[in-house]
Parts: C-alpha cells; structure tokens; sequence
C-alpha cells in the first residue's frame, strides 16, 4: 500500500535532510522550502526521486499545459495529489 501523499512528502523531505546530516525539524505545509528547509536544487531532485519510488509516479514526465512552481511543501503536496488523481 503506498502512503499518503503529504506522509510521503514530509518523510522525502526529513529523509533528504538526514542523509546530508541537517536537522529534521517539525514541517508544515506552507513552509517555504528553500528559505525555510533549506533545500537547494540537489535536495529537491533527490526528494523528487525518493517521492517517485514510495508513490510511483513522476508528475514531471506527463506533458502539462505549464509546470507549477515548487516553493513549499504544499505545493509538492499538490503536484503528487494530482498525478496520482486524488482531490
């Protein structure tokens, strides 16, 4: 059974930060997460690939009118929640 899509996003996140050995403080969805995380592009592209293997799907792959932007943990949220066709 795969996870929830917004336990998934979190445990990407904390588990991005672990392995590159930050803190894995308590995280909310309106959290920015450059400024607020700290994540750059490398931890985004590693916490898209983590999401990809627990939810398996890649929002990223599909042809889209246009690409939303990814600030926050919502928006990452968001983006799973919808190419996995939930409301």
């Amino acid at each position: 059974m795969k996870p929830a899509v917004p336990d998934a996003v979190i445990a990407a996140i904390r588990t991005v930060l672990s392995d590159t050995g930050r803190d894995t403080k308590p995280l909310e969805p309106a959290m920015l997460l450059a400024a607020d995380i700290g994540l750059d592009s490398l931890d985004l592209a590693q916490t898209i690939v983590l999401l990809e293997r627990s939810l398996g799907v890649d929002p990223f792959r599909s042809p889209a009118p246009s690409r939303p932007s990814i600030r926050t943990v919502s928006d990452l949220i968001s983006i799973y929640t919808q190419a996995l066709g939930h409301s």
